[in-house]
């Protein structure tokens, strides 16, 4: 069974592949990876991948990256004020998390307190822990507010040889009017200029349908993050197959007021977008 490419995330496997890397597909060919057990025990009932990475024309499915060198003296004047607000304000720099472990706690805590509570995340510091320790290989980068030298923001990002995936961004609510959020994608994006310029990008992650957020809207404004478009394809386990067909012509019925709510809407808006792409 080939099933090295892949990895469990909530329910579904994932490429552990790069977005710009056709993942072996043989073990969703023949099935194989839903009968799998991953190495927490659990099995998959869908597959999701891309194909046609940065295909050079508009599609219904994409990826946020930044593939070349960030000149702050490019962008617009507005846009630099409020860069130039954030690095006043807040210093950026590379931390050890396990040094941090109280204040990475309330920043998160803090963070989630603002999101809508349909997927508000439970915090508690057996989880943060959990998180610090896989964050072992990536590269942790601390925002702190000048005034109080008090934390305000971490982010998490992970170095490959052909890309940077950024896969973490929490921040006090509160210091973002201060532009804290600007203050770290630029302090992130001047550490890694240099890779920028030798060819890598930066990954923020696929078009975002669970939750709702700006924040790669943000990026694309703020910073020239840019659409690579691609193609979704998913498979299906043979009774979810089934269940996804049955309820995909109610889609725009599903009220995502609610937990369970939302999570089926963002099943079946993946499975609209993946027929757009055919």
């Amino acid at each position: 069974m080939s099933i090295n490419e892949w990895k469990y995330y909530n329910h579904a496997a994932l490429p552990t592949t790069p977005p710009h890397v056709l993942p072996d597909l043989s073990a969703v060919k023949d099935k194989s990876v839903f009968n799998y057990r991953f190495f927490n025990g659990k099995t998959a009932f869908l597959a999701r991948w891309t194909e046609d990475w940065d295909c050079g024309k508009e599609t219904e499915w994409w990826y946020i990256i930044k593939d070349s060198p960030f000149d702050i003296t490019k962008l617009k004047a507005k846009r630099r004020y409020e860069i130039n607000k954030g690095l006043r304000n807040f210093d950026v720099k590379i931390i050890n998390p396990s040094e941090y472990r109280d204040e990475i706690y309330l920043v998160t805590e803090e963070a989630y307190s603002a999101w809508p509570e349909k997927y508000r995340p439970k915090v508690c510091k057996e989880n943060i822990n959990k998180s610090i320790e896989s964050w072992k290989k990536s590269i942790l980068f601390g925002g702190f507010e000048k005034e109080t030298g008090a934390l305000a923001s971490y982010a998490v990002l992970t170095e490959y040889d052909s890309y940077v995936e950024f896969s973490v961004l929490r921040a006090i609510p509160r210091t973002e009017r201060n532009g804290i959020n600007a203050a770290m994608v630029a302090g992130i994006l001047e550490y890694f200029n240099d890779k920028l310029e030798q060819g890598i990008y930066i990954n923020d992650g696929s078009r975002s349908i669970f939750h709702e957020t700006a924040f790669q809207d943000y990026l694309e404004k703020y910073f020239e993050f840019r659409k690579s478009y691609c193609k979704l394809k998913i498979a299906y386990k043979g009774s979810m197959g089934i269940i996804i067909k049955f309820l995909y012509p109610f889609r725009e019925k599903i009220k995502k007021e609610t937990a369970i709510g939302s999570k089926i809407f963002a099943l079946l808006k993946m499975e609209e977008i993946r027929r757009k792409c055919l």
